[in-house]
């Protein structure tokens, strides 16, 4: 029972109690800031937001992929901390033996080098045809809460999953053995200081309607709320900007970066390159979880029509 709890509503999950509970003084601190005309609950938990469709289904494919979680279908932290153990111990020539490791400096490593393979997997299904459509199934969100960040297609998940797992790890496993040094597997799983901290400082945030911005400086390092959302904007000036999850510094380097100027008016949805609107493709639980494969067999049989064709000449 504990063990099911803690896969719903633990540490390692956004909506952990602790989480929420710094993101609602954190969301009071701008309401006194911002200072609207409605009552703190009402603005922090619009009832238009909490009962849109949209919501729904936001809901129901988090309960699916928790469902799917319990039964170990998801576990890219556990993949990525094994495959940087045997790349760090491939690379040391030994075991890792996790005695005189500095864990801040070991998680600051670690959140740099798994960040980095994060921005590149996020930025792949965002261009990439076959992969999109199951992106596009957290990206059809027209309101966001924080359940949103739970909205993802399942195939979404596993290919994320594994992809950031072995890339990230392989990544890992070479800055550990460049920086820090031999370390074990349960020294590495428990090593997340600052996913503790992005956590606690208002990340939950990122899919919501509250605007909560760094400023130009530190945006330039840290992904702010703020710039989240941007990143779920449908605006054309917003089209794949702001990939990265904790850090800005990859968006930066490979120019993907948005910063705003000041407060922003975002509509959040689908949109194409030019910032037009398209339809709502998900708009209930089995089109969000049907719609994609189909997509995304018409774009792998499309690549092959043309990978065919390319090769008849």
């Amino acid at each position: 029972m504990i063990d099911v709890l803690t896969s719903l509503a633990g540490p390692a999950v956004r909506l952990f109690p602790v989480y929420l509970l710094t993101t609602i003084l954190i969301a009071c601190a701008v309401y006194l800031t911002v200072r609207p005309r409605e009552p703190f609950l009402r603005w922090l938990l619009p009832w238009s937001t909490w009962s849109h469709a949209s919501t729904m289904v936001d809901i129901k494919l988090f309960a699916l992929n928790r469902l799917l979680s319990l039964v170990g279908v998801f576990n890219s932290v556990f993949l990525t901390s094994a495959t940087a153990l045997f790349v760090l111990t491939l690379l040391s020539g030994r075991p890792g033996e996790g005695q005189s490791v500095n864990p801040i400096f070991a998680s600051f490593c670690i959140l740099l080098a798994h960040d980095f393979g994060i921005y590149w997997i996020h930025r792949i299904h965002h261009e990439t045809r076959i992969l999109w459509p199951f992106h596009s199934v957290h990206h059809s969100a027209e309101v966001m809460t924080p359940i949103t960040v739970y909205r993802k297609h399942p195939i979404y998940d596993v290919l994320s999953s594994a992809a950031r797992g072995l890339f990230s790890g392989v990544i890992q496993g070479v800055v550990l053995a460049m920086f820090v040094g031999p370390m074990t597997l349960s020294t590495l799983l428990g090593i997340n200081v600052f996913y503790v901290l992005f956590n606690l400082l208002g990340a939950n945030l990122r899919h919501t309607h509250i605007w909560l911005s760094y400023g130009r400086v530190l945006e330039h390092i840290v992904i702010s709320p703020a710039q989240h959302q941007i990143h779920h904007s449908r605006a054309v000036a917003h089209h794949n900007k702001n990939y990265g999850e904790v850090l800005a510094l990859w968006d930066w380097m490979f120019g993907t970066l948005y910063v705003p100027d000041g407060r922003e008016d975002l509509d959040f949805g689908l949109a194409d390159a030019d910032g037009r609107p398209l339809p709502q493709p998900h708009g209930t639980f089995g089109q969000a979880l049907m719609q994609p494969v189909r997509q995304a067999l018409r774009a792998a049989g499309a690549r092959a029509r043309k990978v065919e064709g390319t090769t008849a000449r």
